[in-house]
Protein backbone atom coordinates (compact mmCIF):
# COMPACT_ATOMS: atom_id res chain seq x y z
CA UNK A 1 0.00 0.00 0.00
CA UNK A 2 2.52 2.92 1.35
CA UNK A 3 5.53 3.97 2.08
CA UNK A 4 7.69 5.23 3.36
CA UNK A 5 9.42 5.87 6.59
CA UNK A 6 9.93 9.32 6.75
CA UNK A 7 8.05 12.23 8.13
CA UNK A 8 8.64 15.93 8.45
CA UNK A 9 7.10 18.80 10.26
CA UNK A 10 5.93 21.57 8.54
CA UNK A 11 7.46 24.64 11.07
CA UNK A 12 10.41 27.04 10.94
CA UNK A 13 13.60 24.45 11.69
CA UNK A 14 11.41 21.39 10.77
CA UNK A 15 13.33 18.20 11.19
CA UNK A 16 13.08 15.41 8.84
CA UNK A 17 12.94 11.60 11.08
CA UNK A 18 14.66 9.75 8.47
CA UNK A 19 15.28 5.88 9.58
CA UNK A 20 17.69 3.60 7.84
CA UNK A 21 16.06 1.75 4.73
CA UNK A 22 15.99 -1.85 3.43
CA UNK A 23 15.84 -2.45 -0.06
CA UNK A 24 12.20 -4.14 -0.58
CA UNK A 25 11.91 -7.45 -1.94
CA UNK A 26 12.36 -7.61 -5.82
CA UNK A 27 9.17 -6.93 -7.73
CA UNK A 28 7.48 -5.39 -4.41
CA UNK A 29 8.03 -2.21 -2.48
CA UNK A 30 8.36 -1.63 1.16
CA UNK A 31 5.65 -0.97 3.51
CA UNK A 32 6.73 0.14 6.79
CA UNK A 33 5.13 2.09 9.45
CA UNK A 34 5.52 5.64 9.65
CA UNK A 35 7.53 7.58 12.50
CA UNK A 36 6.57 11.18 12.80
CA UNK A 37 9.36 14.09 13.00
CA UNK A 38 9.67 16.25 15.93
CA UNK A 39 7.03 18.86 16.06
CA UNK A 40 8.67 22.69 17.55
CA UNK A 41 7.45 25.16 19.46
CA UNK A 42 8.05 28.01 17.94
CA UNK A 43 7.35 30.67 20.65
CA UNK A 44 11.54 32.54 20.62
CA UNK A 45 12.07 35.94 18.71
CA UNK A 46 12.99 33.91 15.29
CA UNK A 47 10.29 36.18 13.43
CA UNK A 48 11.97 39.96 15.23
CA UNK A 49 13.45 40.77 12.25
CA UNK A 50 10.19 40.40 10.08
CA UNK A 51 8.81 43.98 12.05
CA UNK A 52 8.14 44.96 15.51
CA UNK A 53 5.26 44.28 17.12
CA UNK A 54 4.06 41.44 14.38
CA UNK A 55 2.76 38.09 15.95
CA UNK A 56 3.24 35.38 14.06
CA UNK A 57 0.90 32.23 14.46
CA UNK A 58 2.77 28.91 13.53
CA UNK A 59 0.99 25.73 12.37
CA UNK A 60 3.19 22.23 13.45
CA UNK A 61 1.43 19.98 10.28
CA UNK A 62 3.45 16.71 9.70
CA UNK A 63 4.13 14.88 6.50
CA UNK A 64 4.63 11.53 5.41
CA UNK A 65 5.98 9.81 2.13
CA UNK A 66 3.98 7.17 -0.03
CA UNK A 67 4.10 5.25 -3.28
CA UNK A 68 2.08 6.98 -6.10
CA UNK A 69 -1.53 4.97 -5.14
CA UNK A 70 -5.00 5.03 -7.39
CA UNK A 71 -6.98 6.95 -5.58
CA UNK A 72 -3.93 9.88 -6.43
CA UNK A 73 -4.73 9.90 -9.81
CA UNK A 74 -6.29 13.38 -10.05
CA UNK A 75 -4.05 15.18 -7.45
CA UNK A 76 -1.16 13.89 -9.63
CA UNK A 77 -2.67 14.74 -13.27
CA UNK A 78 -3.10 18.31 -11.64
CA UNK A 79 0.39 18.47 -10.35
CA UNK A 80 1.76 17.50 -13.66
CA UNK A 81 -0.61 19.89 -15.32
CA UNK A 82 1.32 23.22 -12.95
CA UNK A 83 4.01 22.59 -14.75
CA UNK A 84 2.83 23.29 -18.52
CA UNK A 85 0.07 25.75 -17.35
CA UNK A 86 -2.60 26.37 -20.00
CA UNK A 87 -0.87 23.98 -22.09
CA UNK A 88 -2.27 21.23 -20.63
CA UNK A 89 -5.37 21.45 -22.45
CA UNK A 90 -3.12 20.14 -25.27
CA UNK A 91 -1.39 17.38 -23.78
CA UNK A 92 -3.16 13.86 -22.45
CA UNK A 93 -1.81 14.63 -19.02
CA UNK A 94 -4.66 11.52 -17.59
CA UNK A 95 -2.14 8.92 -19.49
CA UNK A 96 1.06 10.31 -18.39
CA UNK A 97 -0.81 9.71 -15.27
CA UNK A 98 -1.59 6.29 -15.19
CA UNK A 99 1.99 5.75 -16.34
CA UNK A 100 2.93 7.41 -13.21
CA UNK A 101 1.04 5.39 -11.14
CA UNK A 102 2.06 1.84 -12.83
CA UNK A 103 5.78 2.51 -11.90
CA UNK A 104 5.48 -0.11 -9.00
CA UNK A 105 9.53 0.64 -7.85
CA UNK A 106 9.90 4.99 -8.78
CA UNK A 107 8.17 7.42 -7.23
CA UNK A 108 6.95 9.17 -4.10
CA UNK A 109 4.37 11.38 -3.18
CA UNK A 110 3.81 13.39 0.06
CA UNK A 111 0.88 13.81 2.07
CA UNK A 112 -0.21 14.82 5.59
CA UNK A 113 0.19 12.67 8.86
CA UNK A 114 -2.58 10.44 9.51
CA UNK A 115 -0.52 9.77 12.77
CA UNK A 116 -0.73 6.47 14.08
CA UNK A 117 -3.73 5.65 11.00
CA UNK A 118 -1.87 4.47 8.19
CA UNK A 119 -4.46 4.06 5.73
CA UNK A 120 -6.07 7.30 6.90
CA UNK A 121 -3.28 9.00 5.63
CA UNK A 122 -2.63 7.04 2.57
CA UNK A 123 -6.40 8.01 0.98
CA UNK A 124 -5.14 11.24 1.55
CA UNK A 125 -4.61 13.63 -1.45
CA UNK A 126 -0.86 14.25 -2.36
CA UNK A 127 0.64 17.68 -1.80
CA UNK A 128 3.58 16.58 -3.46
CA UNK A 129 4.98 14.15 -6.07
CA UNK A 130 8.54 13.39 -7.76
CA UNK A 131 8.97 10.36 -9.95
CA UNK A 132 11.20 9.88 -13.37
CA UNK A 133 9.97 8.25 -16.57
CA UNK A 134 12.12 6.10 -19.21
CA UNK A 135 11.68 8.03 -22.41
CA UNK A 136 13.19 5.62 -24.39
CA UNK A 137 11.88 2.31 -23.08
CA UNK A 138 8.61 4.08 -22.87
CA UNK A 139 8.77 6.00 -26.55
CA UNK A 140 5.50 4.36 -27.78
CA UNK A 141 3.53 5.72 -25.48
CA UNK A 142 1.42 7.58 -26.79
CA UNK A 143 0.78 10.17 -24.53
CA UNK A 144 4.53 10.62 -23.48
CA UNK A 145 5.49 10.48 -27.07
CA UNK A 146 2.79 13.53 -27.33
CA UNK A 147 4.64 15.23 -24.52
CA UNK A 148 7.85 15.04 -25.91
CA UNK A 149 7.34 16.28 -29.20
CA UNK A 150 5.56 19.00 -27.53
CA UNK A 151 9.06 19.48 -25.24
CA UNK A 152 10.92 19.22 -28.70
CA UNK A 153 8.98 21.51 -30.33
CA UNK A 154 9.70 24.58 -27.59
CA UNK A 155 13.62 23.96 -28.54
CA UNK A 156 15.06 25.52 -31.59
CA UNK A 157 15.79 22.81 -34.12
CA UNK A 158 19.57 23.58 -35.02
CA UNK A 159 20.18 24.35 -31.21
CA UNK A 160 22.68 21.57 -29.40
CA UNK A 161 20.25 21.20 -27.19
CA UNK A 162 17.60 19.89 -29.33
CA UNK A 163 20.32 18.07 -31.13
CA UNK A 164 21.83 16.46 -28.39
CA UNK A 165 18.00 15.43 -26.59
CA UNK A 166 16.91 14.17 -30.24
CA UNK A 167 19.85 12.23 -30.32
CA UNK A 168 19.50 10.49 -26.91
CA UNK A 169 15.65 9.95 -27.45
CA UNK A 170 17.11 8.07 -30.58
CA UNK A 171 18.54 5.09 -28.37
CA UNK A 172 16.23 1.56 -28.78
CA UNK A 173 14.59 0.65 -25.75
CA UNK A 174 16.77 -1.93 -25.06
CA UNK A 175 20.08 -0.41 -26.00
CA UNK A 176 20.80 0.99 -21.88
CA UNK A 177 22.74 -0.74 -19.85
CA UNK A 178 24.43 -0.82 -16.99
CA UNK A 179 28.00 -0.61 -18.06
CA UNK A 180 26.71 1.46 -21.00
CA UNK A 181 24.03 3.87 -20.03
CA UNK A 182 22.36 5.44 -23.25
CA UNK A 183 18.79 6.15 -22.29
CA UNK A 184 17.12 9.59 -20.48
CA UNK A 185 14.48 10.29 -18.09
CA UNK A 186 11.89 12.54 -17.69
CA UNK A 187 12.02 13.92 -14.20
CA UNK A 188 8.64 15.34 -12.82
CA UNK A 189 8.85 16.92 -9.59
CA UNK A 190 6.24 19.03 -8.42
CA UNK A 191 3.61 20.42 -5.22
CA UNK A 192 1.64 22.63 -4.45
CA UNK A 193 3.23 25.97 -3.65
CA UNK A 194 2.93 26.50 0.13
CA UNK A 195 4.52 23.22 0.73
CA UNK A 196 7.62 23.09 2.68
CA UNK A 197 10.96 23.02 0.95
CA UNK A 198 11.59 20.68 3.62
CA UNK A 199 10.39 17.72 2.27
CA UNK A 200 12.53 18.07 -0.95
CA UNK A 201 15.68 16.66 0.44
CA UNK A 202 13.96 13.17 1.47
CA UNK A 203 12.17 13.28 -1.58
CA UNK A 204 15.40 12.56 -3.86
CA UNK A 205 17.32 11.06 -1.24
CA UNK A 206 14.73 7.83 -1.89
CA UNK A 207 14.83 8.65 -5.35
CA UNK A 208 17.98 8.16 -5.68
CA UNK A 209 17.93 4.59 -3.32
CA UNK A 210 14.64 3.86 -4.97
CA UNK A 211 16.80 3.76 -8.71
CA UNK A 212 19.36 2.15 -7.24
CA UNK A 213 17.31 -0.97 -6.17
CA UNK A 214 15.46 -0.84 -9.54
CA UNK A 215 18.69 -1.33 -11.20
CA UNK A 216 19.43 -4.21 -8.55
CA UNK A 217 16.27 -5.78 -9.92
CA UNK A 218 17.31 -5.70 -13.77
CA UNK A 219 14.53 -2.73 -14.33
CA UNK A 220 14.97 -0.37 -17.08
CA UNK A 221 16.50 2.57 -15.42
CA UNK A 222 20.45 2.86 -16.90
CA UNK A 223 20.24 7.12 -17.40
CA UNK A 224 23.12 8.66 -19.62
CA UNK A 225 21.07 12.10 -18.90
CA UNK A 226 18.30 13.21 -17.08
CA UNK A 227 15.39 15.94 -18.30
CA UNK A 228 13.94 18.08 -15.95
CA UNK A 229 10.50 20.41 -16.54
CA UNK A 230 9.94 23.27 -13.98
CA UNK A 231 8.95 26.56 -14.15
CA UNK A 232 10.09 30.15 -13.82
CA UNK A 233 8.52 33.62 -13.74
CA UNK A 234 9.56 36.49 -14.87
CA UNK A 235 9.50 39.88 -13.11
CA UNK A 236 12.02 42.40 -11.68
CA UNK A 237 13.32 42.66 -7.98
CA UNK A 238 11.56 46.11 -7.66
CA UNK A 239 8.55 44.91 -8.54
CA UNK A 240 8.16 41.70 -6.65
CA UNK A 241 9.38 44.11 -3.48
CA UNK A 242 6.75 46.72 -4.07
CA UNK A 243 4.15 44.27 -4.49
CA UNK A 244 4.49 41.41 -2.46
CA UNK A 245 1.48 39.79 -3.41
CA UNK A 246 2.17 40.26 -6.49
CA UNK A 247 2.68 36.27 -7.05
CA UNK A 248 1.35 34.30 -3.83
CA UNK A 249 3.81 31.65 -5.41
CA UNK A 250 6.68 34.21 -6.52
CA UNK A 251 7.14 34.57 -2.68
CA UNK A 252 8.15 31.32 -2.21
CA UNK A 253 11.12 31.84 -4.20
CA UNK A 254 12.60 31.22 -1.10
CA UNK A 255 10.82 28.31 -0.11
CA UNK A 256 10.82 28.89 3.88
CA UNK A 257 14.24 27.76 4.82
CA UNK A 258 15.80 29.35 2.31
CA UNK A 259 14.30 32.90 2.73
CA UNK A 260 16.97 34.89 3.53
CA UNK A 261 19.51 33.21 0.58
CA UNK A 262 16.70 34.18 -1.68
CA UNK A 263 14.51 36.98 -0.73
CA UNK A 264 14.68 39.75 -3.76
CA UNK A 265 15.99 43.21 -2.67
CA UNK A 266 14.79 45.95 -3.95
CA UNK A 267 17.07 47.98 -6.04
CA UNK A 268 18.51 50.90 -4.61
CA UNK A 269 18.00 54.60 -6.76
CA UNK A 270 20.32 55.98 -8.73
CA UNK A 271 21.61 59.55 -8.12
CA UNK A 272 19.59 61.90 -10.63
CA UNK A 273 16.77 58.85 -11.11
CA UNK A 274 13.28 60.79 -11.30
CA UNK A 275 10.76 60.47 -8.36
CA UNK A 276 9.11 57.24 -9.49
CA UNK A 277 12.73 55.77 -9.99
CA UNK A 278 12.99 53.24 -13.43
CA UNK A 279 12.25 49.48 -12.98
CA UNK A 280 15.52 47.70 -12.67
CA UNK A 281 15.65 44.91 -15.61
CA UNK A 282 13.80 41.71 -15.12
CA UNK A 283 15.00 37.95 -14.82
CA UNK A 284 13.41 34.50 -14.48
CA UNK A 285 12.91 33.44 -11.14
CA UNK A 286 12.75 29.76 -10.13
CA UNK A 287 9.41 29.05 -8.18
CA UNK A 288 11.48 26.11 -6.33
CA UNK A 289 14.69 26.61 -4.27
CA UNK A 290 15.92 23.20 -5.83
CA UNK A 291 15.79 24.47 -9.18
CA UNK A 292 18.81 26.35 -8.94
CA UNK A 293 20.98 23.36 -8.17
CA UNK A 294 19.95 22.12 -11.03
CA UNK A 295 20.24 24.87 -13.05
CA UNK A 296 23.95 24.57 -12.13
CA UNK A 297 24.68 20.94 -12.85
CA UNK A 298 22.65 21.65 -16.11
CA UNK A 299 24.63 21.00 -19.50
CA UNK A 300 21.66 22.70 -21.41
CA UNK A 301 19.05 25.00 -20.59
CA UNK A 302 16.59 26.79 -22.25
CA UNK A 303 12.81 28.94 -20.89
CA UNK A 304 10.53 28.62 -23.32
CA UNK A 305 6.77 30.46 -23.54
CA UNK A 306 3.91 28.21 -22.94
CA UNK A 307 1.53 27.86 -26.24
CA UNK A 308 -1.39 29.33 -24.30
CA UNK A 309 0.54 31.66 -22.40
CA UNK A 310 -1.22 33.27 -19.42
CA UNK A 311 -0.13 35.36 -16.95
CA UNK A 312 -0.77 34.44 -13.24
CA UNK A 313 -3.01 36.80 -11.53
CA UNK A 314 -2.24 37.38 -7.76
CA UNK A 315 -0.45 33.84 -8.59
CA UNK A 316 -3.78 31.89 -8.40
CA UNK A 317 -3.24 30.93 -11.89
CA UNK A 318 -6.39 32.63 -13.27
CA UNK A 319 -6.60 34.87 -16.04
CA UNK A 320 -5.11 38.49 -16.49
CA UNK A 321 -5.58 40.59 -19.07
CA UNK A 322 -2.61 42.73 -20.85
CA UNK A 323 -2.75 45.58 -17.90
CA UNK A 324 -3.71 43.31 -15.11
CA UNK A 325 -2.09 42.56 -12.54
CA UNK A 326 0.15 38.96 -12.42
CA UNK A 327 3.18 37.28 -13.38
CA UNK A 328 4.32 35.93 -16.58
CA UNK A 329 5.26 32.25 -16.10
CA UNK A 330 7.06 30.07 -18.49
CA UNK A 331 8.28 26.24 -18.58
CA UNK A 332 11.91 25.54 -17.94
CA UNK A 333 13.96 22.85 -19.39
CA UNK A 334 17.06 21.21 -17.48
CA UNK A 335 19.41 18.49 -18.98
CA UNK A 336 21.93 16.74 -16.16
CA UNK A 337 23.84 13.86 -17.43
CA UNK A 338 23.75 11.05 -15.21
CA UNK A 339 27.35 11.58 -13.77
CA UNK A 340 26.07 14.57 -11.79
CA UNK A 341 22.80 12.70 -10.27
CA UNK A 342 24.82 11.93 -7.14
CA UNK A 343 26.23 15.85 -6.57
CA UNK A 344 22.46 17.11 -7.39
CA UNK A 345 20.88 15.31 -4.70
CA UNK A 346 23.90 16.36 -1.94
CA UNK A 347 23.11 20.21 -3.40
CA UNK A 348 19.86 20.24 -2.95
CA UNK A 349 20.27 18.67 0.53
CA UNK A 350 22.67 21.39 1.09
CA UNK A 351 20.96 24.21 -0.07
CA UNK A 352 17.51 23.40 1.70
CA UNK A 353 18.91 22.35 4.78
CA UNK A 354 21.64 24.23 5.67
CA UNK A 355 20.81 26.88 3.42
CA UNK A 356 24.10 26.94 1.24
Amino acid sequence: MGKKSQSAAAATGMDVDEPQRAPPAAGSKENKSKRRGREEDDDDDDDEDDGAGTDTEMLDVSFSFFDPQPQDYHSIKLLLSQLVQGDAQLLDLGAVTDLVLEQKLVGSTVKTDGGADDDKAAQGDPYAVLTVLNLNVHKEHKALSQLVSYLLSKLAPASPFHSQLSQLLAAAPDASTAAKPAHVGLVLSERLVNMPAQIVPPMYRMLDEELQWARDDKEPYHFSHLLFLSRVFRSSTSALDDDPNAALEASLVAEQSVRAAHRPRKKKSRAGQGAAGERDEERDWVYHAEDEVVQKLATHSHVFEYTNSRRQAGGVGGEAGEGDFGVHVRGQLLLVPWAKWGELVQGIDRLITMGV
